[in-house]
């Protein structure tokens, strides 16, 4: 089967297509053939080698799939690697059939980022209807989804992004206040303003210059959640923790797959609200398997919106 290989650790262009051999058949796992593959900011840090957990190169990226079973039935997955490939292996645990409602790209944003976004705000920050809510880089797959949640939760969301179109996308998915994060200098402040008081409860996924603002931006006992880092820094928090009582919680999606039937429940829950019109799943940047690179390039930049692999696709490209 072709699959994209990444042989060291490195940038976009260690991933290469390779001619790779199907996955070995595994006690609780079932094969499934790929259609699309997401991309995520895990899968640019394996190949970066900088993930969280330990990996061994050489290896096929990608921790989400949307593909069809053996006997057909069409289903959305999560597994530790091997995505971004013809084939997958995956848990029975962790792949679920998708309702007639539902595409398969509307399923792919749900299960890294719907999961992501909704247990960082409801299992994690435990947020409530009267609170103020940060939700940064508002127009990815995972800020646009938070933005909904919160609202529906009956929070007041202020919204951060780099550029104004981003925050556009922001506002119509219905964030009461946007602050453009651009400039960092009185970031803290303008979030302030726009939420006309101190922050609740913030996503962070930044690091940097960005976490301080956040940081800085919270009120009293005000809580944080960080999923990611993409600017490889998160500094000295310990004073500003101090300091107002804040609290500082980290999220990392893989913790929660050991209850997979709390997982079954969310993913049940986010189909139904994606069929009943109540949350609108991300536009979807296609790119073929091929041009994994590209993706990746286009995930750093900063592409608003979900990015995936069209890995069906290639049949007619080789």
């Amino acid at each position: 089967m072709r699959a994209i290989m990444a042989r060291t650790a490195g940038g976009p262009g260690v991933l290469e297509p390779h001619d790779y051999l199907e996955p070995e058949p595994l006690a609780a796992h079932e094969l499934v053939s790929v259609v699309l593959a997401g991309v995520n900011s895990a899968d640019v840090l394996m190949r970066e080698d900088s993930y969280v957990s330990p990996l061994q190169f050489p290896f096929v990226p990608g921790r989400e799939l949307v593909g069809h079973t053996l006997d057909g039935r069409r289903v959305v997955a999560l597994t530790s690697q091997g995505a971004y490939a013809e084939k997958a292996l995956v848990h029975q645990g962790l792949r679920w059939e998708i309702p007639d409602g539902v595409t398969n790209e509307q399923a792919l944003t749900l299960a890294v980022d719907g999961q992501s976004a909704w247990h960082m705000l409801n299992t994690v920050l435990k947020i409530q209807s009267y609170e103020k809510v940060l939700i940064p880089c508002a127009a990815s797959s995972l800020g646009s989804f938070a933005i909904q949640f919160a609202k529906l939760h009956g929070c007041l969301v202020v919204a951060m992004d780099d550029d104004e179109e981003k925050l556009q996308i922001a506002r119509q998915l219905g964030a009461d206040a946007v602050v453009n994060s651009s400039e960092v200098d009185g970031l803290a402040a303008r979030i302030r303003a726009a939420a006309g008081g101190p922050i609740d409860a913030a996503l962070e996924l930044v690091g940097g210059e960005l976490f301080t603002a956040t940081l800085d931006a919270l009120g009293f006992r005000g809580r944080m959640v960080i999923d990611g880092c993409s600017s490889r820094d998160h500094g000295n928090a310990k004073g500003k923790l101090t300091f107002g009582t804040k609290q500082l919680n980290g999220f990392w999606l893989p913790d929660l797959l050991a209850n997979l039937f709390a997982v079954e429940q969310t993913m049940q829950m986010l189909f139904d609200a994606i069929e009943s019109g109540a949350v609108k799943a991300p536009a979807g940047h296609r790119f073929l398997l091929e041009h994994a690179n590209l993706a990746h390039e286009a995930l750093a930049a900063g592409m608003p919106g979900k990015v995936f692999l069209d890995v069906a696709a290639i049949k007619y490209y080789y």
